[in-house]
């Protein structure tokens, strides 16, 4: 054999080496690892309301939250990664919230939960938007989609199927209604809107704004909203499709119809309607034409009642409860909670905690409109976040899943996520 035979000879044993070589890139092909690992920590982070229920599971899940929360800190602080304006306000807004719930001798458990898991998803997202490689930065995107909606078939499923369990309030359980896998069925608000914004956020980095992902988020949500007849959902969705609308076709208006423009928006809603009552004004409108009540199925009579228990301790509130937020006696003998998102931070951490909260949304907001941000991520995010500020007069969206948590987080590195008009896609 010659030298330059010596030189090309792989040498005994080198095809072995190299079918193993080949095994292990095929295996990684096909089980993609980092996306299955990422989908789990999503999974424990954004448990679905069941979970929470169950006395089986719940206990698990809590303790793998504070698993997940300990492993991302630690690489938050490996990678020495930038605190953003984000973090630092809502750190400051939950420990507000802290105060009132040591001194009235609070759930300190379920604060602490509820705040481990949320800072989780948080820190999260700001290590995935400094990520070098921008298929790291899509990842997230599409693991959360995938997982909501996930969420959204298995929940329709249980619907059609009619495997609900009965929740039950009040005396001899006269509220009694079926849950499922999202919840009572007021509930699928929490999801569809947060699932419809991030499937439209992955999606429009592609050739297409709407993809698959996009029109499942869409038809299964809004088969749902009329399938259990969510009333506050149906002007959510009508909400969200004329901000869309305007922010795509009419450029001179996004100056308005823009992030801060829906914050503005929520809180003059709260304000007319909760406490100057202008629907009031169109009680004709309201009851003759709509069909519904100018009470808001009893709303304002909750307002009314806690109106003089909020003023009691204006500034720092009362803290997180062992009653999920429910401090107004009312119908059912039972204790209600505030029915607009504003009196429930009232509630568990005062005026002043309700000023980090707004001035979080106002900081994500200005980041987002200031923001090179593609466009069609941009309308996503302006039009699923006016719904659910709009529909905040009448619910609240940051119990339960907490997914409007999810809203403000992603837009603080919205252009970091999905890219901007000037750059094209990340």
């Amino acid at each position: 054999m010659s030298s330059t035979d010596k030189a090309l000879d792989p040498g005994p044993g080198a095809g072995a080496r190299g079918a193993v070589g080949q095994a292990r890139r095929h295996l990684a092909a096909g089980l993609p690892l980092r996306y299955l690992g990422l989908l789990l920590v999503c999974l424990i982070l954004m448990k679905p309301i069941m979970v929470d229920s169950d006395p089986r599971l719940a206990p698990v899940v809590k303790a793998l939250t504070g698993c997940v929360f300990a492993g991302i800190l630690l690489v938050h602080t490996l990678r020495r990664a930038p605190v953003s304006t984000a973090l630092v306000l809502f750190v400051l807004y939950r420990w507000v919230m802290l105060v009132p719930t040591v001194a009235n001798g609070g759930d300190l458990l379920n604060w602490g939960y509820a705040t481990v898991a949320q800072l989780s998803i948080l820190m999260l997202i700001d290590l995935f938007a400094v990520a070098a490689e921008p298929a790291d930065r899509r990842r997230l995107l599409r693991v959360m989609a995938d997982l909501l909606l996930a969420y959204l078939m298995i929940n329709y499923v249980m619907i059609l199927a009619g495997w609900g369990t009965v929740t039950g309030w009040g005396d001899g359980q006269l509220l009694a209604q079926p849950s499922y896998l999202l919840g009572i069925r007021t509930r699928i608000t929490d999801t569809a809107f947060p699932a419809l914004m991030v499937c439209l956020l992955y999606e429009s980095g592609g050739p297409r704004p709407w993809g698959l992902r996009s029109l499942m988020a869409l038809g299964l949500g809004v088969v749902q909203i009329l399938t259990l007849d969510v009333a506050t959902a149906s002007v959510g969705v009508v909400v969200a499709v004329v901000v869309y609308a305007l922010v795509l076709a009419v450029p001179p208006a996004r100056r308005v119809v823009s992030m801060r423009g829906a914050t503005v928006l929520g809180v003059a809603v709260t304000v007319l309607v909760v406490l100057l009552r202008v629907q009031v004004h169109a009680a004709s409108l309201i009851e003759d034409g709509l069909g519904k009540s100018v009470t808001l199925t009893g709303r304002t009579e909750l307002w009314d009642l806690a109106m003089p228990i909020l003023r009691a301790s204006p500034w720092v509130g009362y803290g997180v409860n062992e009653h999920f937020g429910a401090f107004i006696p009312w119908a059912g003998g039972i204790d209600w909670q505030a029915h607009n998102q504003y009196l429930q931070i009232v509630h568990d951490c005062g005026l002043i905690g309700l000023g980090l909260f707004l001035t979080l949304l106002w900081s994500v907001s200005r980041r987002l409109d200031t923001s090179t941000c593609n466009i069609h991520a941009r309308a996503a995010f302006v039009a699923v976040y006016a719904a659910l500020s709009v529909m905040s007069v009448t619910e609240i969206y940051i119990y339960n899943m907490g997914l409007f948590h999810l809203i403000v987080f992603l837009a603080s590195r919205a252009q970091e996520l999905t890219g901007d008009d000037s750059g094209g896609t990340p």
